[in-house]
């Protein structure tokens, strides 16, 4: 249960830098969709804006429960009821558990939804191609360790993946087990 709580304040100390650097990701798909473009290029960066903008709502989300839950344990504590506080200790953990059983299941559907697994690295894409259904479209790529992975992206995000073959992507991505990753925003580097 100890971990739990230091997993909180952790948590409460670290989100507000991945806020920042999504913001500044924010404001660059924002210049980016001022500049204008083709339509399938700026549906891609509105696409991409739009996990964003649901990405930090998430965040900013999870760091507000965090601090309720570290404030309600401080005045739980400090009112000498330190049972209680192992209590709701207890049932965050049994909680965290479900969680991390219901995404497990959920990965192996490929769909999990564990903002906490978000990861950002730049691949070489080495092939680019359709998936089964019309919006999903599946890349191999290499990161700068050699280390090759299948990446799974849909709509605008394997829109700006299709010609992108022989070029860098930067992917903000979610494991999916197996070396196959499912991207959350894609930005193609040259």
């Amino acid at each position: 249960m100890k971990e739990m709580l230091v997993k909180l304040v952790k948590e409460v100390n670290e989100i507000p830098t991945v806020i920042r650097d999504i913001m500044a990701a924010r404001t660059d798909l924002k210049k980016k969709l001022s500049q204008g473009g083709d339509e399938e290029a700026l549906r891609a960066v509105r696409d991409n804006l739009a996990n964003t903008d649901r990405e930090l709502e998430w965040l900013r989300s999870r760091q507000t429960a965090a601090v309720a839950t570290i404030n309600l344990l401080s005045a739980l504590i400090g009112a000498g009821r330190a049972d209680d506080a192992q209590a709701v200790l207890a049932a965050l953990v049994k909680g965290e558990q479900k969680s991390a059983q219901g995404d497990k299941n959920e990965s192996r559907r490929g769909n999990s939804t564990d903002q906490e697994e978000l990861k950002v690295d730049t691949f070489a894409i080495k092939e680019v191609k359709p998936g089964k259904s019309e919006s999903t479209i599946w890349a191999i790529g290499v990161t700068g360790d050699g280390a090759e992975y299948k990446i799974c992206a849909k709509n605008g995000n394997g829109q700006a993946l299709l010609g992108s073959s022989g070029k860098q992507a930067k992917i903000k991505y979610r494991p999916m087990g197996d070396d196959k990753l499912f991207a959350v925003s894609v930005e193609i580097a040259g």
